[in-house]
Parts: C-alpha cells; sequence; structure tokens
C-alpha cells in the first residue's frame, strides 16, 4: 500500500516530503485511484470508478492533471495522440521520417518556448500521416478551407525522442536551421547530417514528400520519368550523386530545381531502391506499374493501331487513378 501512494503522489507531482506525510495517504484515499495504465510511450494514465485523469507535462516537467471529459474536439479533428505509441524507432524509420520533414515538414520553437513538429500533406495522404501519428504519437486535423491534412507533435516528451530519433539525418537548409533552434531548447547536442548512400531511406521519404513519377508524351513516343523537385538545389543534389540522372532549373513556380531520372537504366535503379526500402505515400504505388509499362513499351502498345492497345488503355487508367 505504501508503494502505492508513494507511486501515485510521484505521479501528480507532490514532493517527496508530502508523500511520507499522512495528507498524501489522505489525498490518495479520497480520490479512489484503483489502478494505473500506460498511454502513449509510456505516459501514466489515472482511472477512478467515475473519470480519467491524464498527467500533462508542462515545460519545466511539473505534471498537471486534466479530466478526460473536460476535453474538447472540433469536428476536424482526425487523430489525437491518445493511443499506444513507439518507444524506440528503427533507424530506417527515423532515416524515412527525416526525409518526409526535410519535404513536408517544420520544426518550430514559438515565442513561449514551446517546440513543435508539423507535416502538411495532401488528402490522399492520411495514411502515410496515421503511420507517423502510430509511431509518435500527436494529432491530425484537416486544415480549413484546404484540402490538406497537418499532423503536429507538441509535447515536450516526445519532441525529445524525435530529436534523437532525427539527429543526424535532417539535411534540407531551412530544416537544418530549425533542429538546431529546438535542440537548443530542449539541451540536445545537434549531429550534422550524415553522408547518404543507395541504402539511405532518407530518399524514401523524400520522395514521399516531394518526388513524383510521370508519363508524358514526347515525339509521339511515351516517356515515363521520376522526379524531385525542391527550391534549393543542394537539396535535390544527393540525387543526383546517388542515383544519377539530371538537375534542371525549372522557371515555373517562382523557380525550383528537379531532379529527374528518364533513361531505362536509371528508372530500373530507383526501381531496386524501391524494392528495399519502404514507400508510403499515395504516388509512390506507381512504382508498382514500372514493369508493367515496359512490357507495353516492348510491345509497341501505345501505338493507336496495336493489337495491345487496349492494354495499354486499360494501363493508362490504372496510371491516372493514382493521382498525385
Amino acid at each position: 500500500m505504501e508503494a502505492k501512494i508513494f507511486r501515485f503522489l510521484k505521479i501528480v507531482g507532490v514532493g517527496y516530503k508530502a508523500r511520507a506525510e499522512a495528507e498524501g495517504r489522505l489525498l490518495y484515499l479520497k480520490l479512489g485511484y484503483s489502478h494505473l495504465k500506460t498511454h502513449c510511450a509510456g505516459t501514466p494514465t489515472m482511472f477512478t470508478s467515475d473519470f480519467l485523469v491524464k498527467p500533462r507535462f508542462s515545460k519545466n516537467g511539473v505534471s498537471k492533471t486534466q479530466s478526460a471529459g473536460n476535453q474538447r474536439h472540433k469536428s476536424s479533428l482526425v487523430g489525437t495522440s491518445e493511443t499506444t505509441c513507439a518507444t524506440t524507432y528503427p533507424k530506417s524509420f527515423c532515416e524515412w521520417l527525416a526525409g518526409i520533414i526535410d519535404g513536408d515538414g517544420s520544426i518550430q520553437v514559438n515565442k513561449q518556448g514551446y517546440t513543435s513538429l508539423e507535416i502538411t500533406m495532401g488528402l490522399e495522404d492520411l495514411r502515410l500521416l496515421r503511420y507517423i501519428q502510430h509511431m509518435l504519437c500527436g494529432s491530425i486535423k484537416m486544415r480549413a478551407g484546404a484540402k490538406v491534412y497537418r499532423y503536429r507533435l507538441h509535447n515536450q516528451l516526445g519532441m525529445i525522442k524525435l530529436m534523437n530519433c532525427i539527429n543526424g539525418h535532417i539535411r534540407n537548409s531551412a530544416r537544418l536551421l530549425q533542429l538546431h533552434n529546438v535542440c537548443q531548447v530542449l539541451d540536445i547536442p545537434v549531429i550534422l547530417p550524415i553522408t547518404l548512400d543507395a541504402q539511405s531511406n532518407w530518399f524514401a521519404g523524400f520522395f514521399d514528400a516531394d518526388g513524383t513519377i510521370v508519363i508524358t508524351m514526347k515525339d509521339r513516343l511515351p516517356q515515363l520519368s521520376i522526379q524531385v523537385t525542391n527550391k534549393l538545389l543542394q537539396d535535390v543534389e544527393s540525387y543526383k550523386v546517388v542515383f544519377g540522372g539530371n538537375v534542371y532549373f525549372d522557371s515555373s513556380k517562382n523557380g525550383c530545381y528537379q531532379w529527374s531520372v528518364q533513361s531505362r537504366k536509371d528508372v530500373i535503379v530507383m526501381l531496386d531502391y524501391f524494392k528495399s526500402s519502404t514507400f508510403r505515400s499515395h504516388k509512390s504505388r506507381r512504382f508498382f506499374l514500372i514493369e508493367e509499362y515496359y512490357s507495353l513499351y516492348d510491345l509497341k502498345a501505345f501505338k493507336p493501331d496495336s493489337i495491345h492497345h487496349k492494354a495499354w488503355l486499360a494501363f493508362l487508367d490504372k496510371w491516372n487513378k493514382l493521382m498525385i
């Protein structure tokens, strides 16, 4: 019984001296806590016979309690952190997540000194965001007036675990500066980005954020291209170094740099990488259709007079259903 009282008072933030006094025991008995349960990355959640009380940890580490019955949720709330989350993260996930954050994420420190992570993606990638939520906790909401979802993580313990996960894998110019600012607040030494190779899952994450696979017609011949686009040259050059291809400047959309592979040899190299890595975006499903594309291309099924033209049209229908 004594051990339970000490454990309870420690969770709600009562000092050691108070735990040994009669008032502490009285508080325990008055509230009638019967058992403890752990939710979301080891956060203790306390239950009574009538309601649930969940500790909320403030910036300085002092715990607060909040009744679940008092929590309000907007209708646009898709998911919250009330799920069981992973406590350790494999290297492949950390590399992939860093790529996602480099492309579509933001890690910030607000004016009050609180840190947060936000990732915004299209409606078709809700499943991807739910996977991140499963691993990190956090919440997902649809942005008002926009056809996008925003994932957000802002509790201190979760942010510390996140920084230890992606530290050394973030390399986007803007995101690296944000990483420095957040790590400074959380008192975590910054690790500069490691050298990438063909086994790094960072490429998969960055593609899920900023990549695309397209088929265009050139001189009446179909041309399949795998592309990754970003505002800064240095943020796409790694693809050229590891996978070949070329980098072009695109003057549209206020100017950006685009890495692209078009030759069959280079596309197959990327396809082999796809088979050995984990992509999770909606658009990445087009990788599964690349081999069928080349089979039909070799049959010249794209020509209207080909006996295989109906198969080509059926293929294009499948391809276009995976809209980007």
